[in-house]
Formats: C-alpha cells, sequence, structure tokens
C-alpha cells in the first residue's frame, strides 16, 4: 500500500507499506479520499515541533471513505460513507479527560503526529473518531478538522449575536475563525501582511479586511466606534501580536490565542487588571465535529476558495519545501488521492 513516510527533518518518501489490519473491536477501515497540509505538518517535517516523531506517516486533517467496519460498532457509520476523522485520541483518565476536555489530555496522541496518519491510502480508526459528510466532496470534508479548530476558539470566547470580534492573521486557521465567527452571528474585522489574504478574507465574508501594515488600530476604533472590539482571537502566535491584542481589545473582553509559538510573551499586568480582560487559550477541539461539517456545507464555496493547491500524494513533500519559500503562493494545500472525489 503507498504511504508517504516523513523518515527525518526534511525527508519524505513515497513508499510501500503493509496494508492495515482488519478493522477490530468498535473500529472501522477507510479509504482516505483528501487530505489537508496543516502549517503544523511543515513544523514536523522540518523536525522543528516539540512533537515531530520519525518515521511518521502524517496527515491529521483528512477524510475517507468506510470499506469494511469491525465486529462491536454502533452501526452509526456505514459501509460506502465518506467521514472525516477526528486525529484526537485522549487517554480516558487524566484531569483534563475527567472533565471531557481530551483535547488538553496530558497524554494526548494524534493521528498523523504520534500514530499513523491521512497521508497513505488506507488506515483504521476507532469508529467514533468517525464523523460522516454527507454528500461534501472530499476536498471540503477535508477542511472539517481545521473548523473545529477555528469553533473550538470562537466558543471558548463564547462569541455571540452582533459582537464585533477581531481576527489577527488570516492564514487558514485565521480564515476559518472568520467563517466560525460569522456562523455565530459577529461582525468580524481581520488583519494581515500579506495582501491578497486580506482580499481573500474580505471575499468570504469579513466586514474589514486590513493590510497589517498600515494604522490597524486606529482603524479597528473607528470600526467600533472607540470601544475596541468585545474579542480579539489570535491567529499567528507572534509574541508582539498577542501583547497588542490587550491594548486593543474594548474593557471587559476577551482575548483568544489559537496561533502556537514557543516564544514567552511580556503581558502589562496594570492593563489586564484595569480592563479586566479574560485571556483564553485555545488548543485542537471538543467535540466539535458535528457542527464543523454543518458550518463547511454552509461556507461550501468560501472554503473551497480557500484551496490553494490540489495535489497528489506524491507532490506533498514539493508542495511544502514551496510553501516554506512562498507562503504567498501556498496556503491550503489539498492531497487528492483520486481527483474525481
Amino acid at each position: 500500500m503507498e504511504a508517504l513516510v516523513t523518515t527525518g527533518p526534511r525527508q519524505m518518501t513515497l513508499t510501500d507499506v503493509s496494508p492495515p489490519r482488519e478493522p477490530g473491536e468498535g473500529q472501522v477501515l477507510i479509504d482516505v479520499d483528501a487530505a489537508g497540509i496543516c502549517g503544523s505538518d511543515y513544523s514536523l517535517y522540518l523536525g522543528k515541533h516539540p512533537l515531530s516523531n520519525f518515521p511518521m506517516i502524517q496527515g491529521h486533517e483528512f477524510c475517507g471513505t468506510v470499506r469494511k467496519i469491525g465486529p462491536g460498532c454502533s452501526g452509526r457509520i456505514k459501509v460506502g460513507r465518506r467521514v472525516a476523522v477526528e486525529p484526537l485520541m485522549g487517554c480516558g483518565q487524566c484531569y483534563p479527560c475527567s472533565l471531557g476536555r481530551y483535547n488538553c489530555c496530558v497524554h494526548l496522541k494524534l493521528l498523523g503526529v504520534h500514530e499513523p496518519g491521512g497521508f497513505q491510502k488506507t488506515l483504521v480508526v476507532e469508529e467514533h473518531l468517525a464523523h460522516d459528510v454527507g454528500d461534501l466532496p472530499a476536498q471540503i470534508a477535508a477542511f472539517v478538522e481545521p473548523m473545529t479548530i477555528a469553533l473550538q476558539a470562537v466558543k471558548r470566547a463564547n462569541v455571540s449575536e452582533g459582537e464585533r470580534v477581531y481576527v489577527i492573521g488570516a492564514g487558514p486557521i485565521g480564515q476559518a475563525v472568520i467563517l466560525a465567527s460569522l456562523w455565530h452571528g459577529a461582525k468580524v474585522a481581520v488583519s494581515d501582511l500579506v495582501h491578497h489574504r486580506v482580499e481573500k478574507s474580505r471575499s468570504i465574508g469579513a466586514e474589514l479586511a486590513l493590510d497589517a501594515k498600515d494604522a490597524v488600530a486606529d482603524r479597528i476604533l473607528e470600526w467600533t466606534d472607540g470601544q475596541g472590539p468585545s474579542v480579539v482571537i489570535d491567529a499567528t502566535g507572534v509574541p508582539a501580536v498577542v501583547r497588542g491584542a490587550v491594548d486593543i481589545v474594548a474593557a471587559a473582553g476577551r482575548i483568544v490565542t489559537v496561533g502556537i509559538s514557543m516564544a514567552d510573551v511580556a503581558l502589562p499586568l496594570a492593563t489586564l487588571i484595569r480592563k479586566e480582560l479574560t485571556i483564553y487559550a485555545s488548543r485542537n477541539s471538543v467535540r466539535m465535529f458535528p457542527e464543523a461539517i454543518r458550518v463547511v456545507r454552509h461556507f461550501r464555496k468560501e472554503v473551497e476558495q480557500m484551496i490553494t493547491q490540489r495535489i497528489p500524494l506524491s507532490e506533498v513533500q514539493a508542495t511544502i519545501e514551496l510553501a516554506l519559500e512562498r507562503p504567498d503562493v501556498v496556503e491550503k494545500a489539498v492531497v487528492l488521492f483520486n481527483h474525481d472525489v
């Protein structure tokens, strides 16, 4: 069976691997239809991610068609149905798992990071990780997992109808956050350093889309009648950007950090207290797949517009290298295992 194996930093090999075993108790066997390439896949490929693990079959944003169902399954998933696969596997024993927050399980494992993921033709997954996507095309269904990340961030802030949300960073996750915020009835502003990301954000529904090199703070304050946005969501992970969010968010506002960085952030305690701000971190997602499927279906045209490359498995490494060199060219690449899907 064909699979793409990351064997070391900047080393990927398209090779034959042993096909998966028959699905066991509570498991299903799926043929992968499409897999998205995520920004974290770049770091894993480079060996710079704290969870980089070689050799590994990457790919945690994927969908596929169910081929076989193992014994003891609930019957919720049928043979022949397309499913989006939730890549998270919590231990079920630690404190966060006891709260139902398996997304931050202290022993968390992810398909495509700790266990073989979607950059292969076939694999076995637990039935409860498979979510029927109905008639969604594969390239669209592969975006369900990133949408769960956006929904988690939006729900952490409890975004509600009519609120003004400022999204910093308009890469794929930032654009997903725009859609998730719109889904919850918010009005959205966004900023980014890359011009065509700004334009794309406007085309998918951002009310205000700004070049981050301009006087963003003044425009945001004007947009919010001098109050500042009630919610700021950072999708960059840049410490200076998170620091700036403290200044621009409204008093009594909420800040959500979904962008990842290993750097420390210095925050002004006096401003935090004066504004009585709430700061949330957001990691992965919890029970978001059913809603994410509805959001992706609702914004199907916008999601399709966000895809910049549709490639075979053999072009993944070249596409990642191009993305590292030209992030303005490669934003959201999707691997298609069958171009008819």
